[in-house]
């Protein structure tokens, strides 16, 4: 009968983390389908990262943060431009817009770093208590 609670609770619990485990597996995907731009190529050493949870301001509601690194020969303006005008479908259906970060520390190989995130806040956190 114990084994039985605990699996219950167990379940309770992981159930909602799973569901939004599954929204930011979808969202990673469609990030990670985006055209790059011209002169630029992904990092070989980075993946596509994302995260799910309680990531902006407080309250009772989820965040979806998606993270990618690129290599760029364009000039700091013009791969934010691009990414600030590309669109991909959020976990909820509206489309977001990216944010690149471009590295302080020059070129190396011809190659600037550059992180790019796209951020899906205050979405419904269900019972998933990452988000709460």
């Amino acid at each position: 009968m114990l084994c039985l609670v605990i699996l219950a609770a167990l379940v309770a619990v992981k159930v909602p983390q799973w569901v939004n485990d599954g929204k930011l597996a979808g969202l990673e995907e469609r990030v990670s389908r985006l055209e790059l731009p011209p002169g630029t190529e992904r990092d070989g050493s980075a993946a596509v990262q994302g995260s799910v949870g309680l990531q902006e301001g407080n309250g009772n509601h989820c965040d979806f943060l998606v993270r990618m690194t690129v290599r760029t020969r364009l000039p700091d303006a013009e791969i934010a431009a691009y990414y600030a005008s590309a669109k991909v479908e959020g976990v909820a259906g509206a489309e977001l817009s990216g944010r690149a970060y471009v590295s302080p520390y020059g070129y190396r190989d011809g190659f600037k770093s550059v992180v790019v995130e796209f951020f899906d806040w205050g979405q419904d956190p269900g019972l998933d208590l990452r988000c709460h």
